[in-house]
């Protein structure tokens, strides 16, 4: 009741400001956003699909400059971050494997160019025009690897006119960075923009071992962009080249609880690694003997080529891009001589795994496209992917000991078509239908054995997909829709340690869903204020998930993806944005998700679940029903607001620019199997900025704080329960943004 009174008194109040300024021109009120969620140039605001967008000005002013930063401004997005893998959610559904032969089930673009793999997508964020986030199946369109959602990043275009940046970074943990651009015309029908960047920054995890710090990483990057104007209504068109490169000292985890006595093994004792390590929420100390690395390489080309045909538009879309990535860890995170212990003095150290991977990927899209100004509006095309990643792999030289290499190649053809027609002036029906042919493959040489094994399989299949929706025009500027799409991930193989035969037989089977959609998207009050909400209800069936199962062999647990079963997530999602003066822009975004597990009969139980807590013997492992249970990671609510003030300091010109946001979610639980362990509570961060630009605008600095108010919080939490034979030895992912820092930004534009 309080909620809504206050959410009544705010809405008032904004009404009565716009009334007062209703003589002001339309354009001083919120801009018009256009999208390309439907592969055509589109006002946001008259797309029949769930989608929010982060403009340019907003990645300035909230400082959103790693890709970890979009979850600050997405309700529906969450992230899992741990040494191995990371992972992006939206409505609660994502895809964490270990395995590279899992595809994700939220889709990541970068101007056209989709990632391989979603490690990829972790990078750095240089020089955007803006980002969108498309929420639920948009297999139609973007193909079978976008069952949960898409992620579609935009970088700047070429300018009209000559355009060069500079802008320094500097921060109070250790950052500097540096991004420049030029760009310009080339003649009149062309024009080129480049942009590079380099990062440094010192680690926020202490290593007392070598009295260092981790988790820093040194990053660069550069983007060359050609682009062909529009000569003549006959062809236009750009090429991007782009090259980035990224190294991590870890990255490592903290302890967040230790029980007394706890060893590793059940053989070497961890107290001697725990001086000046105290475990908890806020543990930022480590004692580790090899902390390891991860180093990514990756570079891309695409060109998107346009001819001007009468009432259409044939695109073609050639993208390739080359990803490299090596990562070594400490298996045991810590510095204790666990191999002394393990060998009787013959070995000594700890025990380490990783190494490389190499991944590529082609692809083709031929699109025709009709003008959009017609009563009966389409587009179709036929769509090819080629891809390929390898790995190899070695833990040791004690524990668990795993080497070998491994291949997974994926190859794709589709063909797809979506129109809209417009069955009375306010009421349009769109439809549209993916036909998806694939085979996939896998390779994989286990070379601890003394006779090395290999295995080799694939599998094809045919899949067809689809989605149908209704808008209609309740008033000017207030469009409401329902829609209903199916989704498609498709199968895969689990290439990873303890890879055999039976993942040839029992591969991991495609997952599907059901989308269903009621949406309102409207401005009011001299277009001034904007309310867009989402009701949504999705279920899935073989839901792909890292799960847990007892390895016979070496008797401990093992990860291996499988199909849980069925799923369902549902929920409401709301964005509002106010303008009501010129100079403040107010924003708030909610989203409420019910991630929940329908049938998941034989999960593995959590580490120590006893049967009093649902776990029961099944063979040689014991399971559990996970029926009703929410999804790992899944947030119940998730909320943002924010606030920018643009106004004059001076008569001179002088202009301030002052920002506050503020995020928050529910209590989420990391582990699949609901381990009561592994839960993050709830908890908010405020983050704030403050800019001044020069009366030229060509100098603009800017001075902010993140995580003001200093809230630690988590990304990901482990229950080591197994490796330390009994105890519940918690690790936890400790991002950067989890503690306080301020920084200095300067823009030179020139």
């Amino acid at each position: 009741m309080k909620l809504s009174r206050t959410a009544e008194a705010v809405l008032a109040a904004l009404a009565l400001i716009s009334l007062q300024q209703r003589a002001l021109a339309q354009e001083d009120g919120l801009q018009t956003i256009v999208v390309t969620a439907q592969k055509r140039a589109q006002v946001m605001q008259n797309v029949p699909v769930a989608v929010n967008t982060i403009d340019a000005k907003t990645i300035e002013n909230q400082q959103i400059v790693d890709f970890r930063d979009l979850a600050r401004v997405s309700p529906s997005m969450t992230l899992s971050e741990n040494p191995n893998n990371s992972a992006i959610s939206l409505r609660g559904v994502g895809t964490i494997a270990f395995s590279f032969g899992i595809e994700s089930a939220v889709a990541v673009v970068v101007d056209d160019v989709p990632v391989i793999q979603q490690m990829q997508a972790f990078s750095n964020l240089s020089d955007l025009e803006r980002m969108e986030v498309l929420r639920g199946p948009q297999g139609t369109l973007f193909g079978k690897n976008s069952s949960a959602g898409l992620i579609n990043v935009v970088t700047r275009a070429s300018s009209a006119e000559l355009e060069r940046s500079v802008q320094l970074t500097t921060t109070s943990d250790g950052e500097r960075r540096l991004d420049a651009s030029i760009s310009g015309p080339l003649s009149e029908r062309s024009g080129f923009r480049i942009n590079a960047y380099g990062n440094q920054r010192r680690g926020d995890i202490n290593n007392l071992t070598y009295d260092s710090t981790l988790n820093g990483e040194r990053s660069r990057g550069v983007r060359a962009r050609l682009d062909f104007f529009k000569p003549a209504d006959e062809f236009w068109g750009r090429i991007i080249a782009d090259y980035n490169a990224r190294r991590i000292e870890g990255p490592v985890t903290t302890l967040l609880y230790v029980p007394p006595g706890a060893r590793q093994q059940n053989v070497a004792p961890l107290e001697p690694t725990l001086a000046g390590v105290t475990p908890g929420p806020d543990n930022r100390n480590v004692r580790i003997d090899d902390p390891g690395y991860s180093d990514s390489r990756g570079s891309s080309v695409s060109a998107a080529l346009n001819w001007k045909l009468p009432g259409h538009t044939l695109t073609s879309v050639t993208t390739y891009q080359d990803w490299k990535f090596d990562i070594e860890a400490d298996y045991d995170f810590t510095d204790v001589d666990l191999q002394s212990v393990l060998t009787r003095n013959a070995l000594r150290g700890g025990v380490r795994h990783g190494g490389p991977y190499d991944a590529h990927m082609l692809t083709q899209e031929l699109r025709l496209t009709s003008s959009g100004e017609q009563a009966l509006n389409y587009l179709g095309g036929l769509y090819f992917s080629d891809s390929s990643t390898g790995r190899s792999f070695l833990r040791g030289p004690t524990v668990a000991v795993s080497r070998w290499d491994g291949n997974s190649k994926n190859r794709t053809l589709a063909a797809f078509a979506q129109a809209d027609y417009r069955l009375a002036p306010a009421t349009r029906l769109s439809a549209g239908l993916r036909y998806n042919h694939e085979r996939i493959e896998a390779d994989f040489s286990n070379k601890v054995p003394a006779t090395p094994l290999h295995y080799n399989g694939g599998n094809t299949d045919d899949v067809v997909t689809g989605k149908l929706a209704l808008q209609q025009d309740l008033a000017k500027a207030v469009m409401a829709y329902a829609s209903f799409a199916t989704g498609y991930k498709g199968a895969g193989f689990d290439v990873s340690s303890g890879f055999d035969q039976s993942r040839i037989d029992n591969y991991i089977r495609p997952e599907t869903s059901k989308a269903y959609e009621l949406g309102l998207k409207s401005r009011f009050l001299n277009n001034r204020l904007q309310l867009n909400a989402t009701l949504f209800s999705t279920d899935y069936d073989n839901f792909q998930a890292q799960s847990r199962r007892l390895d016979p062999v070496t008797n401990l647990i093992q990860n291996a993806v499988a199909n849980v079963g069925q799923l369902r997530t549902r929920g409401l999602e709301l964005e509002v944005a106010a303008k009501p003066v010129n100079t403040l822009l107010l924003e708030g975004s909610l989203a409420w998700v019910d991630a929940t597990i329908r049938s998941y009969p034989s999960a593995i139980c959590y580490p120590g679940q006893t049967l009093a807590q649902g776990c029961r013997p099944l063979g040689n492992s014991s399971v559990q029903d996970l029926a009703g249970k929410r999804l790992a990671n899944a947030p119940r609510l998730k909320y943002t607001l924010g606030a920018t003030y643009n106004t004059p300091l001076t008569e001179s010109g002088y202009r301030g620019i002052f920002n506050l946001n503020y995020q928050h979610q529910s209590e989420v639980n990391y582990d699949l199997s609901v381990n009561p362990l592994t839960i993050q509570r709830a908890y908010g961060v405020l983050n704030g900025s403050v800019a001044v630009t020069d009366p030229s605008s060509q100098i603009k600095v800017t001075f902010y704080v993140n995580n003001l108010l200093d809230k630690s919080y988590n990304s990901f939490v482990a229950d080591n329960f197994n490796f330390y034979s009994g105890a519940h030895v918690l690790s936890q992912t400790l991002s950067r943004n989890s503690q306080r820092y301020v920084g200095l930004r300067v823009k030179y534009e020139f």
